[in-house]
């Protein structure tokens, strides 16, 4: 198709504006919504095709998949008619406003009048683009990896941005003379090339497009490996929506000239319709839970879409919406949606689970059985654990692959629990649950220290409990995360991290480096130096946790990622086999007691997921655990079993007390041949940032999976029939119905902060000075007490008092920070045990906190500035005239710290 003619240009952009051949903004705008939606339409059924195969997970049918294509279609079809509006209003307003429209319009005149004098003498700006972006690109090469270099030993940071700056205007005007010399001789050679569309005033565009195309393309294979983990959807689709609008830009005038035409009372009508129809078939596509799942799993935009769509007609503004799969229970009232904690005894289901939960909770059962005869009364204890090790892998497991011989035949003396579960997908959840004997959020954790947290005092550790019951015990640990600062040497005569020098890199999901061997050269020393003693060793291996790299003998096994990560096992499989090696040559095989287990597993595309860390499935979950106790005959269990069940399980061994915070079950009954309950349920938590919050149960035959932000849902999967996940049964869960009422009730009781009852006074309480800070209208900070000094690697008790002078909504935490007038700084911040939407007029709350000082803390006093804050709020602070207030936080008291 021929370009529609031009007319000459005008001198006077005023007057440009008013002639008629500048089309109306009207038929702009609806010519770029038009394009946008049907490009965005386009590429939703794309997205939904892209995943066929995948949705299967949540609709096996083929009339459930078109819907998951039609709600994404008509999903980005609202979005793109906004996009393409926004654009087209935006860029014609800027053409009409600035002198570029005017420049655009003589330069297209221009080139023209050139191209019916000589198609091929219109190559100019052609030519340029050929010669000036790859020159500019390589001098850019050439000159800013050195110039990067050379600026990182200087520090001075405006005479850094000043070099950049003067570096970078260099290159390109150096490019710009280079490339003008380059176009000269590029020009006369594209004359020489007889393709009418060479000379289209679109032709540089659509070069400099593909030189960029190409570009990318060769950035995104230089930097594959990192590419391959990252969730790139979002911006493939976005992308794909931006090519498909150029073929689009003429039939979107088109039918914006046939609008247009219309009389205006229909015009209307049009524009009105079409966006409350396409809302209508994305709300009647979307009305079934497992549409929704299926869209925001694997699709680019369905997860932030349906997030817009549910807050449209979240009629209370809590976040959550009865529509799209939202399960809000009642959308009248702000306080009871999924995401609420369900304030026990009041007769109301304010999170949409399971009916009212109760406060009145029997402490759980931890299942200590009397030690068995037959059992060495002085037996060692080994603990190995094994960072990403999914059970599935393992031949203990049915792997066939003979990545674990020594595992294998260690569990082949003992027993291996089949349905072995990780309560989290990662390490930094996984290992203090393992350590502690406690659900990963109910961990007694110091959020003092920087990045992840570690262990408070008041955390009872395996090494703690079997130390006090005689064993010398060592810890030899391999990553960054185990640093003593984070306590989990407690308990421990010996803990080493040395070998945390040969795991490096910028992420956890990108270290590189192996200390397999390293480690069981320390666990050798370590028994030497007690095998006149009983001891507790625990060991940690961490290469099998990404990047997999290889090792000499397990070529073998090939070079696919899914290779090498088994290259990997193997070779700290060999490792293991070391240590049992020397306990047997040592004679102490017989009366060592050893536990192995994964911290968790990983992820190699199942379900769309890479590696591990925010995901549930068994993949990231199911890991192997075996317990071989001398003494007692091999076996196989399939009763549920998780981490928290490690320590009661060797304090029950080595005859410990059983303990109320212990919130696994002993195992040795099961280990003993206790006959299997195939009833009991594991229980799993996860929380990341982004407000993203899930919850699972397993028994031996089902999972059950509760999605509860940031968007509601429920996941059913029968193992027994369905292993590896592939199908959601939540809409016909059969016999896994039992386990989700059972979850259901857990649920429930686990929202129930720790201490909340007990954090209720039943009288106003006698204060000599209250310090009445008022929050709000509805809190007031009566008393805070705290020591007058401290020294640093303190740990340290504040106890609050707080009076309910109102009902405040949920969310709201208290921040806490400790500034010294020297520079040092800390924080307490934290949530009370009795959250502030719980809080009734009249009552009045007493809570401690617990916090340490950084053992580099500075000496010097220390104002304690705090407030109550929520995302991006806080709540307004009015004190007495005795107290600095800035920025609604207030000075409430002072610590000082001492050397």
């Amino acid at each position: 198709m021929s370009a529609p003619p031009l007319q000459e240009p005008i001198a006077d952009p005023d007057v440009a504006r008013s002639q008629p051949g500048l089309r109306p903004i009207a038929d702009v705008v609806v010519g770029g919504a038009l394009t946008g939606g049907l490009a965005a339409a386009a590429a939703g059924l794309i997205d939904a095709l892209w995943s066929w195969r995948a949705l299967d997970q949540f609709v096996p049918d083929g009339l459930g998949r078109l819907r998951i294509a039609i709600y994404l279609a008509t999903s980005y079809a609202l979005l793109g008619l906004a996009v393409g509006a926004a654009i087209a209003l935006v860029g014609l307003l800027y053409f009409r406003v600035t002198r570029l429209g005017l420049l655009v319009r003589h330069g297209l005149v221009e080139h023209q009048r050139a191209r019916a004098r000589d198609p091929r003498a219109a190559r100019i700006l052609l030519s340029l683009v050929l010669a000036f972006v790859p020159i500019a690109t390589l001098l850019l090469l050439l000159v800013f990896p050195r110039l990067v270099r050379d600026l990182q030993q200087r520090h001075h940071f405006p005479l850094e941005i000043a070099v950049a700056m003067g570096a970078s205007v260099v290159v390109l005007a150096v490019a710009a003379a280079l490339a003008l010399v380059v176009a000269r001789g590029l020009e006369e050679l594209l004359r020489r090339v007889p393709i009418d569309a060479l000379s289209s005033p679109l032709a540089p565009a659509v070069a400099l497009a593909l030189m960029i195309g190409l570009g990318g393309a060769v950035v995104l294979a230089r930097a594959w490996k990192t590419v391959a983990v990252l969730h790139l959807r979002t911006p493939a689709i976005a992308l794909l929506a931006v090519v498909l609008a150029l073929p689009l830009l003429e039939p979107g005038a088109r039918l914006a000239r046939r609008w247009h035409r219309l009389r205006p009372l229909h015009r209307g009508l049009v524009l009105t319709a079409i966006p409350i129809g396409l809302f209508a078939l994305t709300a009647l596509a979307g009305s079934r839970a497992s549409i929704i799942k299926g869209s925001i799993a694997y699709s680019g935009g369905g997860d932030r879409l349906t997030r817009v769509w549910k807050r449209m007609i979240d009629r209370d503004r809590d976040g959550y919406s009865p529509w799209f799969g939202g399960d809000d229970c009642d959308d009248g009232d702000a306080r009871i949606h999924p995401g609420a904690t369900d304030i026990p005894d009041d007769g109301i289901d304010q999170n949409c689970v399971h009916g009212d939960a109760r406060s009145q909770r029997d402490p759980d059962e931890v299942g200590f059985i009397p030690v068995p005869a037959t059992i060495p009364a002085d037996t060692n204890v080994i603990l190995v654990t094994i960072d990403t090790l999914r059970s599935d892998h393992v031949g203990a497991y049915g792997y066939p692959r003979g990545t674990t011989p020594t595992i294998d035949r260690i569990g082949a003396q003992g027993t291996v629990f089949e349905a072995a579960w990780a309560h989290a997908p990662s390490t930094r959840y996984s290992m203090p649950a393992i350590l502690t004997g406690r659900l990963p959020l109910d961990v007694y954790y110091d959020t003092s220290i920087a990045g992840w947290p570690g262990l408070l005092p008041k955390a009872t550790t395996i090494a703690e409990i079997l130390h006090g019951q005689g064993l010398a015990s060592g810890a030899f640990t391999n990553y960054w995360y185990f640093d003593k600062q984070r306590r989990m040497d407690q308990g421990f005569d010996v803990y080493d991290n040395d070998n945390a020098r040969l795991h490096q890199g910028a992420d956890p999901a990108h270290t590189k480096g192996s200390s397999s061997r390293e480690q069981t050269d320390k666990a050798l020393a370590f028994v030497a130096s007690h095998a006149q003693q009983r001891f507790f060793l625990w060991v940690h291996y961490y290469d099998p946790h990404h990047e997999y790299e290889p090792h000499a003998g397990f070529e073998r096994l090939g070079t696919s990622e899914v290779d090498r990560y088994d290259q990997e096992i193997a070779f700290t499989d060999q490792q293991l086999g070391r240590l049992v090696a020397d306990l047997e040559a040592r004679g102490l095989w017989d009366k060592t007691i050893i536990v192995i287990t994964g911290d968790h597993g990983e992820g190699f595309g199942e379900h769309g997921v890479k590696q591990h860390g925010y995901d549930l499935y068994t993949q990231q979950t199911k890991v192997p655990l075996v317990v071989r106790v001398p003494g007692l005959a091999p076996r196989r269990s399939r009763t549920a079993v998780g981490h928290v069940d490690i320590l009661p399980t060797l304090a029950n061994l080595v005859g410990a007390a059983p303990s109320v915070e212990m919130m696994g079950r002993s195992l040795l009954g099961l280990v003993a041949g206790a006959p299997d309950d195939l009833t009991r349920a594991v229980f799993q938590q996860l929380s990341y940032e982004g407000n993203h919050e899930k919850r699972g149960a397993a028994t031996a035959d089902c999972h059950v999976l509760y999605n509860v932000s940031p968007h509601t849902s429920w996941e059913i999967y029968r193992l027994d029939t369905d292993p590896d996940e592939t199908r959601d049964r939540a809409s016909t869960p059969g016999p896994c119905a039992t386990v989700k009422d059972t979850f259901s009730a857990w649920y429930d009781n686990a929202q129930i902060p720790a201490g909340a009852g007990a954090a209720l006074l039943t009288t106003k309480p006698e204060l000599a000075a209250p310090l009445e800070i008022d929050f709000g209208s509805e809190v007031r900070l009566l008393a805070l007490d705290l020591p007058a000094e401290v020294h640093p690697g303190d740990t340290v008790d504040f106890t609050w008092t707080w009076e309910a002078r109102g009902r405040l909504e949920g969310g709201w935490k208290i921040f806490v920070h400790l500034e010294g007038d020297h520079g040092g700084r800390f924080t307490a911040d934290h949530a009370p045990p009795r959250p502030f939407d719980w809080w009734q007029r009249g009552q009045y709350l007493r809570y401690t906190t617990t916090v340490t000082v950084p053992s580099t803390a500075p000496a010097g006093e220390y104002g304690l500035w705090m407030g109550l804050w929520r995302k991006n709020d806080r709540r307004p602070v009015h004190a007495p005239a005795a107290f600095r207030v800035v920025e609604n936080r207030v000075r409430a008291a002072t610590l000082k710290v001492v050397r």
